[in-house]
């Protein structure tokens, strides 16, 4: 095994957090849940536990070692009962998406699960909706963005990682086991299999390639954006489902989010991270209030263009499924060039963050792209 030190991205102006990209080989057939990220979120756990704890006690909140243990800090922050601010993990999950293949991929595939948005009335039917599935040598992709002290934990992350995928993905036993090929992060390798990664045999399956160092294009957009008229439309493609809570409820309807204050609340969301993982290194998004940066919110045309799409998940710990309510689409933001620039760091952040509830599992995973204005 060969691990090298990463280092923080200086990108959006932040510090104190960074993407690990991995690749991945299928030893064993598996077929990916509809929303793959509880599964990948639940294998990290166990493996980053047995690496680290010493006590064996079912829960962190009980044991007397937890402020000195490196898995409540990485893992369960809320369990280290932190006062005067909500406590943020440090780690969001990227989960794979499946799409059309682009003409430079080769044998590096990332995959998800090919969801079709339904109608706005209808909730798509578990028929509707389909799976991936992995075969042996398949190779795929996916993300971590961790902040704070995490980014110190590279090397430990990724052997957990690898861990996890050793002893196999999925809901129950026989697991399908897979092998670590590579983590990259900030451009430079932080693991690489001893062996070279192989090509792949056998034609890819149905998926994107991605970048092996970035998944935020975010130079790219900002020379679309420079170079656009006046007037453009900006599209927030969400990945995977998001989860929100307005009036102290899960908003489970297209008809009732309020999409102007949905958004804003990504500053919220920055600003909590910040807190948690970077309080005294300001990510500097170009806004110094949520005030300040809702009023810009106010001041675009909003089409709201989702669906519901419940997530269903299966919780080990609680040795049942679950029903996690979400809504997914697009939300295209229409508005003056000026604004959407100013606008566009926090957004791009977001990629990163994901917005909304249970991040840490992939939800709130979306994609910033400039679509053309509709025609009036």
């Amino acid at each position: 095994m060969h691990t090298y030190p990463a280092s923080s991205t200086a990108g959006l102006n932040t510090s104190n957090l960074t993407t690990i990209y991995f690749t991945v080989r299928q030893d064993d057939l598996l077929k990916m849940p509809e929303h793959s990220g509880s599964m990948l979120r639940g294998a990290f756990g166990v493996a980053l536990r047995s690496l680290t704890c010493i006590t064996d006690l079912p829960e962190c909140k009980d044991c007397p070692l937890k402020q000195h243990c490196k898995f409540p800090r990485l893992f369960e922050v809320p369990a280290l009962q932190l006062s005067g601010v909500q406590a943020v993990n440090p780690y969001v999950i990227h989960v794979p998406i499946t799409g059309q293949v682009s003409d430079n991929a080769s044998s590096t595939v990332a995959y998800e699960h090919t969801h079709r948005i339904a109608q706005k009335t209808k909730t798509p039917k578990t028929s509707d909706k389909k799976t991936a599935t992995f075969k042996k040598d398949d190779i795929w992709q996916f993300g971590m963005t961790v902040m704070g002290a995490a980014v110190a934990e590279t090397t430990l992350i990724v052997q957990a990682w690898k861990m996890a995928l050793a002893t196999g993905l999925g809901a129950r036993a026989p697991y399908s086991r897979a092998t670590l090929l590579q983590a990259r992060c900030d451009g430079k390798t932080l693991y690489l299999q001893a062996q070279p990664i192989p090509t792949q045999k056998r034609a890819p399956i149905e998926g994107v390639a991605l970048h092996p160092d970035r998944l935020f294009d975010s130079t790219s957009l900002d020379s679309q954006i420079a170079s656009a008229d006046d007037t453009i439309q900006l599209t927030m493609h969400f990945l995977t489902p998001f989860r929100y809570q307005q009036n102290n409820r899960i908003v489970s309807h297209p008809d009732s989010l309020d999409s102007a204050t949905f958004i804003a609340s990504l500053y919220n969301r920055i600003r909590l991270c910040q807190d948690n993982h970077s309080p005294n290194e300001l990510w500097d998004i170009g806004y110094d209030s949520y005030h300040r940066f809702k009023e810009d919110i106010e001041t675009l045309s909003i089409v709201v263009d989702i669906a519901p799409n419940h997530v269903p998940r299966r919780s080990n710990r609680q040795q049942r499924k679950m029903q996690l309510y979400g809504l997914q689409g697009n939300l295209h933001l229409t508005g003056d060039q000026q604004t959407l620039t100013r606008l566009l760091p926090a957004l791009q952040l977001g990629e990163q963050l994901h917005i909304g509830k249970n991040t840490t599992m992939g939800l709130g995973q979306y994609r910033l792209k400039l679509t053309p204005l509709p025609l009036t």
